[in-house]
């Protein structure tokens, strides 16, 4: 039996990540004035299919469209953020996407097609950190 949000804390936030996949490469976007990198991927709006937000946001962050999407997990992490605890819950997919082209969005200033060795070696941010082991 769960329990309502009696005003104690926050309630958890929605969010997708839809990890493009070209051939043995993977995306992953360093976050600004960070040094965290992380997945296409942001909050699900109101209303929104899960599915439809993880492509839009893929959309926006890198110009980019997947095909053959999957569910390949979720990741769920409580930290704070600007003075506040957050509960962050991300479903994450991931697609093909047809070439290693892509544009960057405002929220980030790097991107880098990695092999899935190489994302061990890289600084993911905390709802990233389980991602390598569920592709």
């Amino acid at each position: 039996m769960h329990q309502l949000n009696r005003g104690k804390k926050p309630a958890p936030e929605l969010n997708v990540y839809l990890v493009p996949v070209h051939g043995n490469m993977v995306l992953l976007l360093k976050r600004r004035h960070t040094e965290f990198w992380e997945f296409p991927g942001g909050g699900v709006d109101f209303g929104e299919e899960p599915l439809f937000s993880a492509k839009r946001e893929l959309k926006e962050e890198t110009g980019l469209e997947a095909t053959g999407i999957e569910f390949v997990g979720i990741t769920s992490a409580v930290y704070e953020k600007e003075g506040k605890e957050k509960h962050s819950v991300y479903l994450v997919y991931k697609g093909e996407v047809g070439g290693e082209g892509f544009s960057l969005g405002l929220e980030h200033e790097e991107g880098r097609w990695v092999s899935m060795d190489e994302v061990k070696f890289m600084k993911l941010g905390l709802n990233c950190e389980d991602i390598p082991g569920m592709l």
